[in-house]
């Protein structure tokens, strides 16, 4: 019993996605080393945003580098659920800034039905996804000077490349081993969001 206890420092592991990283690796009572501490950057890069007319965004991703660290350091289902709530916020709260007609009435509705329906990691994602092509959409089609294009573009090729390096981890887990694939998704996410909330500061 004490072993099993040692093994998983905060109990077995529930969320319902699993990442390649090996378990407890590293240091003992951190779940998963790469994957926790890559989320560190959107740390940085938010409190980077707290000084500009985007505090909003700054906070959210304060709140998610430290939610991410969170679920990775842990793999718990309570987590998870901050974790990904917190992606949804981020996401909304972007979406509300590039189009005005997305109220915050639609939110909570929104987070509720993710929480009872967390369990099926596709109604996450799926939503996620959409939330995301809807955001490249308004950002890539939105009348905007050229340092802005730049920043548009920088912010599209990073998430794309972001979202390659998070299917492989999800895909090809057993040919890649314990390569950090998902620690690249977080990094890359993190510049990809420092391009696109860039390009809305300049507007």
């Amino acid at each position: 019993m004490l072993q099993n206890n040692l093994k998983y420092y905060w109990g077995l592991p529930d969320t319902s996605v699993s990442f390649c990283e090996k378990k407890y690796d590293n240091i003992y009572w951190i779940a998963e080393y790469n994957n926790t501490i890559s989320a560190i950057p959107y740390v940085l890069v938010g409190i980077i945003f707290l000084f500009t007319k985007i505090k909003k965004i700054g906070f959210c991703m304060i709140l998610l580098g430290f939610s991410t660290m969170l679920m990775h350091g842990t793999l718990r289902n309570y987590a998870q659920l901050l974790d990904e709530s917190t992606l949804l916020i981020i996401s909304f709260e972007t979406l509300k800034l590039l189009d005005k007609r997305f109220k915050y009435i639609f939110l909570a509705p929104a987070i509720a039905i993710y929480i009872m329906l967390n369990e099926n990691f596709f109604i996450f994602l799926s939503t996620f996804i959409g939330m995301q092509i809807t955001i490249v959409y308004k950002v890539y089609y939105k009348e905007k000077s050229f340092p802005q294009r730049i920043l548009s573009s920088l912010y599209v090729f990073f998430f794309i490349l972001a979202a390659i390096f998070w299917y492989i981890d999800q895909t090809f887990c057993k040919y890649i081993g314990n390569k950090p694939f998902h620690a690249l998704w977080h990094i890359n996410t993190c510049i990809a969001m420092f391009y696109g909330y860039a390009n809305l500061i300049i507007d």
